[in-house]
């Protein structure tokens, strides 16, 4: 009995320790010591929005990046085709311009797919429940922006 206890006890600590995940292709919102996070997967890669709030962190700023699942590794230049519209990533919402990339990258993705180029490989992320997830800019809008 006892070793059945002590079984439960490191099956529950495994299942629940374990990396933040969503599903495969559709949207997630996580929230942590007082920021948010949007996030996609699909394949190996993450796409990331950072949304450091006031409550969080104040002198943080909104940000775009996308990283391997394996490893956790940060993509140190990708772009992002989205409605149109070029993104170069990552970047940060820490200036006029960040912050204007920002909230149209944020209405973009609202609207349709997003196609990222890592060197030669193209992942595409679709839109799926962004709508729902994603932040709009308004009145109730969080994240720090520059």
């Amino acid at each position: 009995m006892k070793r059945f206890v002590h079984f439960f006890i490191a099956a529950l600590i495994i299942l629940t320790t374990g990396a933040s995940s969503g599903a495969e292709g559709r949207w997630t919102e996580g929230y942590g010591q007082g920021n948010l996070e949007y996030f996609i997967d699909k394949g190996n890669l993450r796409l990331m929005i950072g949304c450091p709030t006031e409550d969080g962190s104040a002198d943080a700023f909104s940000s775009l990046s996308l990283s391997r699942l394996s490893d956790h590794k940060a993509a140190e230049m990708f772009t992002l085709h989205v409605n149109g519209i070029t993104f170069e990533g990552p970047f940060e919402a820490n200036s006029r311009v960040g912050t204007n990339n920002f909230l149209l990258l944020l209405e973009a993705l609202r609207k349709g797919n997003a196609e990222v180029r890592v060197g030669n490989q193209k992942t595409v992320f679709s839109k799926s429940n962004a709508a729902k997830v994603l932040p709009a800019y308004g009145k109730k809008f969080a994240c720090n922006l520059g």
